[in-house]
């Protein structure tokens, strides 16, 4: 495990043709091309923690402008993708709620790093009778475990991170069901490079709510990276359905896919990685698409897909394995 920000990944694909075999590494970062960058958004009731759907939630500029909207889903969360780097506030409004304002924070750059988690809480807003409405599902975390978690978060902002891992350790004594402690321990470990503690977080996090977000996206990294494709799997599914159109998820979970036989799947995922912008950097998704479909009979598209990959990484270590292929394929 690395960084809050940034997700690592090694990524081996092996593609065989005739007798010869290849293999490809690259490295997948969970923010976009270009010095842009992914900001996630997790929005939740601030009277239970329980996430929060269907609230809108704008992205503001230093300029006071909105850069962009989204709506939470069923588990609370919003996804910015391919945001340029830079200073931004979040402003969360919806039924029922005060609207509420994040402190601004940096995107992108040395500082803000491709990949930003806002945990944003909301409070209910009084009706004319005087009655809060309340989320449908609602569960009771004692007062002493709220304000540990609340003493947590404010150490985290400020990077303190052994007193905000004191802080969320102690919300979970309290209230060891305490989903959002467990997922806040996990991304502090992972600021402290305490690997093996931080995935423990995550597990703990997703048995209680498999919607978390980071922790899914911590989990498949983990285990993608130690090869652990059938563990992998699941939490690159849920990640994947959080960020739709990030073509590294994308073409993580493809290979991952292909390495577990489920070929039909890796070929739709690895195809709709290569229409989505930025996908260039993991032209292997090419690669994915061509080992999917060897031996099928479809030696034209396998071709063609040879081609698309040194068409976008001619200088890849492995185009010449590509064009040997090829070469070997014209020749039949």
């Amino acid at each position: 495990m690395r960084s809050t920000h940034l997700w690592v990944v090694s990524f081996a694909v092996a593609f065989l043709v005739a007798p010869c075999a290849a293999q490809q590494t690259t490295t997948m970062g969970s923010g976009t091309a270009g010095g842009n960058t992914t900001i996630s958004v997790r929005v939740t009731y601030e009277q239970s923690h329980q996430p929060a759907p269907g609230m809108t939630v704008e992205l503001i500029n230093t300029s006071g402008g909105m850069a962009d909207i989204r709506t939470t889903a069923g588990n609370g969360a919003a996804t910015f993708t391919g945001i340029t780097g830079g200073r931004f506030k979040v402003r969360i409004t919806g039924p029922g709620i005060e609207k509420a304002e994040s402190d601004t924070f940096v995107a992108g750059g040395g500082e803000g790093g491709p990949y930003v988690t806002e945990n944003m809480q909301v409070r209910l807003a009084q009706t004319t009778g005087g009655v809060a409405p309340t989320p449908a599902i609602t569960v009771v975390i004692p007062e002493p475990a709220k304000q540990e978690f609340k003493l947590g978060s404010k150490e985290m902002d400020k990077k303190n991170w052994q007193e905000a891992k004191d802080h969320f350790q102690k919300a979970i004594a309290v209230f060891p069901k305490y989903s959002e402690a467990f997922n806040n321990l996990g991304q502090v470990d992972v600021q402290m490079q305490n690997g093996k503690d931080a995935v423990d977080a995550f597990l703990a996090a997703t048995k209680i709510d498999p919607t978390l977000q980071q922790a899914n996206f911590y989990l498949g990294q983990f285990y993608y990276e130690n090869m652990k494709y059938k563990e992998a799997e699941p939490y690159l599914l849920r990640a994947a359905a959080d960020q739709p159109k990030n073509p590294q998820l994308l073409t993580a979970l493809a290979n991952t896919e292909l390495q577990n036989g489920e070929t039909d799947l890796a070929l739709a995922n690895a195809r709709k990685a290569a229409t989505l912008p930025n996908h260039k950097q993991f032209a292997v998704c090419h690669l994915i698409v061509a080992q999917a479909l060897t031996g099928k009979g479809q030696d034209d598209e396998v071709a063609k897909e040879y081609k698309e990959y040194l068409k976008e990484a001619p200088d890849s270590p492995l185009a010449p394995r590509v064009k040997d292929a090829l070469a070997k394929m014209a020749s039949k």
